[in-house]
């Protein structure tokens, strides 16, 4: 192996090893009681490698959660139907429900902004292909705002009162929404 392949195999370890120390840590606590020493301690990174790679706690984070969303959240290039989607969300959230809740109940924006971004994308080509709507109207970005927020919505009540119904009768019942808004206008 040439030295650019080693350094990016040790810059994706460290990455990984920085992602799942915060996300333990993120089990156990709130976010903003964690430390960037803590971070390190778990990791066994020293804190100067952090910073060469992170700015701070909250770069880490959203990097963290860009990677859970490119590993875990296909919208973009294996999008079906909404859905899909909301099976892929709330399949992650079920996984990372520890994390889930605390962004979600701590009202973090990051995790929110990142949701939409991925399911906004795949919605709106569900929605160009399959409805009348034209493709940059308002029409299009209400129907999907409301999509995502009723996703949103529903997921933060699923996590906040402890998982209380099956996801799959999650799925059935976002699904009647989410049809609502692919029906030809």
């Amino acid at each position: 192996m040439d030295n650019k392949t080693n350094d990016d195999l040790r810059v994706r370890r460290t990455h990984k090893l920085l992602y799942s120390a915060l996300l333990d840590l993120m089990e156990k606590q709130p976010f903003e009681n964690i430390t960037v020493k803590q971070i390190c301690d778990l990791a066994m990174v020293h804190r100067t490698t952090f910073y060469t790679h992170f700015n701070d706690k909250f770069d880490l984070l959203s990097r963290a959660l860009r990677q859970i969303a490119d590993d875990e959240l296909n919208f973009v290039d294996t999008f079906i139907s909404p859905s899909e989607a909301i099976k892929e969300v709330f399949s992650v959230a079920t996984k990372h429900k520890k994390l889930f809740s605390q962004l979600l109940s701590e009202e973090r924006d990051s995790l929110r902004n990142l949701l939409r971004r991925e399911m906004g994308v795949g919605i709106h080509k569900h929605l160009v292909k399959n409805t009348s709507l034209e493709e940059n109207s308002i029409d299009i970005q209400i129907a999907i705002e409301a999509h995502i927020g009723a996703v949103l919505g529903v997921l933060n009540w699923w996590i906040e009162n402890n998982m209380p119904i099956d996801k799959e009768d999650i799925y059935r019942k976002l699904d009647i929404l989410t049809k609502l808004n692919s029906r030809d206008h």
